[in-house]
């Protein structure tokens, strides 16, 4: 119970109070308030002698007397003071003016307003208070005050209404007592506030809470507080109450009440317990916000069982300059009855050097592989088993023409503990340009009209790699590969269609690669395997491949005219494609080594393997490709009202490798694709192949149509079926779009998530588990999707399978109920692959949620409850089991 104590008390008094104006828009409890004439009408610290209050029903019915009236300044008083009423009485004789009625007194930004205010000029004091409703009451010496009367201080923006009040115009200072006003997700009240400053107050026995009623679910309380308006609150002790009840308490906080920017101050801890490390403490941590260019946050999670693990993040940022982050976590826990220690670090580095050069860092270390497992409940950092760690250096000029690249990456694989580590990778690349441009005169227009040879376009990469591989982190002997590459694509387009309506490209692309070393082969005839060994020195190796394509576009309208109806259109898109490629294996290119097993077989083996290169490919490359796309439209509506829909797209491709020694003719693919409303889209796809198979169901050199079949010439070998259709109910409440063009960009620290904090004010750090429920404004919304595959390249053998999803289902069962549920059911098994149950209750000022996987990953349950409140929502309590939770029966 402590605990809890502890984590919920340091935020939720400082944190409300602080993090907002001390001073908002006044919310009125329900009940009106009880308050002894004999206090009202006490002689004040002001030295108030009488205070002239009308007889009952003395204002009911009678004209109204309401005058504004300028006071010259005084001695001591530097400025003007407006006063303004309904009844004005003023006893000069006692240097004392009565406001009664709508009463309102100006000076300087101070405006204060109640139902009666008495001004003593001999004291520069005034003193606001409710006035009485006469129609209550209660005893000779108490009355109710009618609330509508209480008094009202506003200083700037700051706002707050209290029982009574009194400010000194010489000092400008004042006292609230029992003030109470509504900011920030919150209500803010104190017994006494007590303005020493401009913009400093005391406050005694100060009281926060998110909740609107009279007798908050919880609160934070401070006994003593000093608030610096915009800057901090100062408070001691603080104590956590749910209920009547305190649960936690503070010796001593202090906490930001900046509204805009960053705000340094402690980081609210979470809550739960787990089967491996019992109760648990995480994200218990100051936030510091050093200066205008850098924060820093200090965290550590204590897991009762194993120890403590201390975490650390720090973001930079020089605008239009730079931005970067450090962040990294140690720990020294004990796995499997044993004591070590754990660490890991993430560097992030952005940096804009010019107009045309940049430098962008990422890098990732761990301790050892298996530290997110052991030590994260996030689900996508325990399966992330590569660590990537990147420097690349960007140069750009010739507008945009030229650029190099310089990189510096380390892939870590964390199941076999290898490194491949490239340093460096320096590419550069000319992006297309003409190859003899057009002559253009000093007004940059062309002097003639452009030849065919001024349509060849050019595009130039270079590159120069070297690569270390280590198979293991103790691999003594790490395998070095240095290459070069470079590669020429040229491109013509036909200036003018053929025959008018055909259009024409052409492309030639050569590669060429430098290697400091091959591979030479050779076969072990003791274990029938075949062998490599390394040949240091430069060698060279040039691929170079043609196609060209053509393409022209078909229309036909039909006009029915029904109804709604102006037109239906097919558009028709038929191209064909040409590709040349030689066999890069054939000894004539000497790429391949060919290696005779002990069964005579050749086998050819590529000198290049392992280089990091692609490999050489193999086979001649001659083949025609052709493909049909369709599109059919709907037009709806005549001139300003006239609608084109896209009922639906039908594609059709395939080809013909005239290289192939056999199966020349390539698959015949079809897809289908529909939106036939916006919350429904169908897919379709299918493969047919135009040969036959043998007695075992393999694909022989046999066309169906030589089978006599005119008709069934094809023969399906896979087809796929799927549909997503959305549902929801009505919206409730509309939410505000937001523009992309003002939402901006961030440029600097001010403008980022220093605490790596989601809307949900949930950090994403690697170690949280992540969210389920998401924000619901419909009473019901839901997705379901269908899928159907069938595999039939084996007539003999097919398989297929079949799936009903349905995600992001949410039911708001009653005003504080939502239920949530995914599952996907596998219609061949009959049975459930996959499924979550999720509840969510609202309670007023809480929200509590509750999750259970039966199976699948992440089979178990999670519980949470906290506080809704945006800015609190850290207060809260979780709780989580896996196989070993109270569900595991079922």
């Amino acid at each position: 119970m402590l605990s809890v104590v502890s984590r919920v008390v340091v935020w939720i008094v400082a944190l409300p109070l602080l993090s907002s104006p001390l001073f908002a828009q006044h919310q009125a409890d329900s009940d009106t308030s009880k308050i002894s004439l004999k206090r009202v009408l006490s002689d004040t610290s002001g030295g108030l002698k009488r205070i002239a209050n009308p007889p009952p029903h003395a204002l009911e019915g009678r004209p109204s007397t309401s005058r504004r009236d300028v006071q010259p300044a005084r001695v001591g008083i530097d400025s003007s003071v407006t006063y303004s009423a309904r009844y004005i009485e003023s006893l000069r004789s006692e240097s004392t003016i009565h406001l009664i009625g709508d009463a309102q007194v100006k000076y300087k930004n101070v405006t204060v307003k109640a139902g009666k205010i008495t001004i003593l000029w001999d004291k520069n004091l005034l003193i606001a208070e409710g006035l009485p409703d006469s129609t209550n009451g209660l005893a000779p010496d108490s009355v109710k005050i009618d609330k509508s009367t209480l008094p009202v201080f506003s200083d700037g923006k700051e706002t707050m209404v209290g029982e009574r009040m009194e400010y000194n115009f010489k000092s400008e200072k004042g006292r609230i007592l029992r003030g109470r006003t509504a900011f920030q997700q919150g209500y803010y009240q104190g017994d006494a506030v007590k303005r020493v400053a401009p913009e400093v107050f005391n406050v005694l026995n100060g009281r926060y809470s998110t909740c609107d009623k009279a007798e908050p679910h919880y609160h934070f309380r401070g006994k003593k507080m000093k608030v610096i308006v915009g800057d901090k609150v100062i408070a001691k002790p603080v104590i956590f109450f749910i209920g009547k009840i305190p649960v936690a308490i503070l010796p001593f906080a202090m906490f930001s009440t900046k509204e805009n920017g960053r705000q340094s101050g402690l980081i609210l801890p979470q809550f739960g317990s787990s089967p491996e490390e019992g109760r648990f403490l995480r994200n218990l941590g100051f936030y510091w916000a050093t200066n205008d260019y850098m924060d820093m946050r200090f965290t550590l999670d204590f897991f009762e069982r194993t120890g403590i693990l201390f975490r650390t993040h720090m973001n930079y940022a020089l605008r239009y300059n730079f931005t970067g982050s450090f962040s990294g976590s140690f720990t020294r826990k004990d796995f499997a009855n044993r004591s070590e220690r754990r660490w890991n670090l993430n560097i992030n580095h952005n940096q804009q050097l010019g107009e045309s050069a940049s430098l962008r860092v990422n890098a990732s270390f761990v301790s050892n592989n298996n530290f997110y497992r052991e030590l994260s409940s996030n689900r996508r950092q325990v399966l992330r088993r590569q660590l990537v760690s990147n420097a690349t250096f960007n140069k750009s000029w010739g507008q945009g023409k030229n650029s190099l690249v310089v990189n510096l990456k380390r892939t870590k694989d964390l199941e076999t503990g290898s490194d491949l580590i490239t340093l460096p990778n320096l590419q550069f690349t000319h992006n297309q340009s003409a190859l003899i441009p057009f002559k253009k005169d000093e007004s940059g227009r062309t002097k003639k009209e452009p030849r065919w040879f001024n349509f060849i376009q050019y595009r130039y990469r270079g590159l120069v790699l070297n690569t270390v591989r280590k198979d293991s982190s103790n691999d003594p002997d790490a395998e070095v590969n240095r290459r070069a590459e470079h590669d020429l694509t040229l491109t013509f387009t036909s200036p003018k269609k053929i025959f008018g309506w055909l259009s024409l490209t052409q492309s030639l692309v050569y590669d060429e690669d430098w290697f400091d070393r091959t591979k030479t082969f050779k076969l072990d005839t003791l274990t029938n395997r075949i062998e490599s060994s390394k040949d240091v020195g430069f060698a060279a190796r040039h691929l170079f491949r043609y196609s060209a394509s053509a393409s022209t576009n078909l229309f036909g309208t039909f006009f029915p005219h029904i109804g709604a109806i102006r037109a239906f259109r097919h558009k028709m898109t038929p191209s064909i494609s040409f590709i040349y490629q030689p066999d890069f294996s054939s000894g004539f290119w000497g790429y391949y080594q060919t290696v005779r097993d002990t069964t005579g077989k050749e086998i050819l083996k590529d000198r290049f393997a392992g280089s990091g290169a692609r490999a050489t490919p193999r086979g001649e490359q001659l083949s025609l490709s052709y493909s049909l796309n369709n599109l059919f439209q709907m037009k709806l509506g005549e001139g300003d009202k006239e609608k084109r829909i896209d009922l639906f797209n039908l594609d059709f491709s395939g080809g013909y490798n005239f290289a192939a020694d056999s199966l020349n003719w390539q698959n015949l693919n079809t897809r289908f694709r529909a939106t036939p409303r916006r919350n429904l889209n169908v897919s379709m796809s299918m493969t047919h192949s135009f040969y036959d198979t043998d007695d075992k169901g393999r694909t022989i050199n046999r066309l169906l149509f030589n089978k006599g079949s005119f008709l069934n010439f094809l023969r399906l070998t896979s087809f796929r079926f799927d549909a997503r259709w959305t549902l929801s109910g009505r919206k409730s409440t509309p939410a505000p779009a937001v523009a992309e063009s003002e939402r901006g960009a961030p440029q600097d620290l001010a403008d980022l998530d220093p605490l790596g904090l989601g809307p949900t004010g949930e950090s994403e750090d690697g170690f949280s588990p992540e969210g389920a429920f998401s924000a619901l404004d419909r009473p019901w919304r839901a997705t379901i999707s269908f899928s159907y595959s069938l595999n039939r390249f084996n007539p003999l053998n097919p398989s297929r399978s079949a799936y009903i999803d349905l995600s992001n289902m949410e039911v708001q069962l009653t005003q504080k109920w939502r239920i949530g549920y995914k599952m996907r059911y596998d219609i061949e098994r009959s049975e459930i692959a996959d499924q979550r149950i999720s509840f969510y209750r609202d309670l007023h000022c809480w929200e509590a949620r509750f999750d259970w996987n039966p199976k699948g990953i992440g089979k178990g349950f999670y519980f949470k409850i906290n506080i809704k409140a945006g800015h609190l929502r850290q207060v809260k309590v979780e709780r989580r089991g896996g196989t070993t939770s109270i569900f595991r029966p079922f």
